[in-house]
């Protein structure tokens, strides 16, 4: 599943992508969280479900430019939208059934007692 993510979000150009959570991230990025998984869900050995955070980080170089950066990810379609990224390829090459980006939380990504703008998209994929 990670490489599959990572892969969907290597479409956008000009963005790293961590397919595990770095000690220090380099900007702009994408970071794949951890998954949580939920077993069974149809109550026969099939059907699982999990859950996954990608944190998108961007550099606050002054607040106004990192702020449209980081905006600049959010659209819902286009060339650097996170969610289109992200579903141009729903089962990750065949990896799951499929995913859904579900929101987009904004925030901040801390890291090595660096601050970063960031947002955090969270996805469920069905396997």
């Amino acid at each position: 599943m990670r490489d599959g993510l990572k892969t969907n979000l290597q479409t956008i150009t000009n963005l790293r992508v961590y397919d595990l959570i770095p000690e220090i991230p380099t900007p702009p990025c994408a970071v794949v969280g951890q998954l949580d998984f939920t077993f069974d869900i149809d109550n026969a050995r099939g059907l699982d479900r999990a859950e996954v955070d990608i944190y998108v980080i961007v550099q606050r170089f002054s607040e106004r430019a990192g702020q449209d950066s980081l905006d600049s990810f959010l659209r819902g379609t286009g060339a650097t939208s996170i969610k289109t990224a992200l579903e141009v390829d729903r089962t990750l090459g065949g990896a799951v059934s499929t995913l859904r980006v579900t929101n987009a939380q904004s925030g901040t990504y801390e890291s090595q007692g660096n601050s970063f703008l960031s947002y955090r998209y969270s996805l469920t994929i069905w396997g």
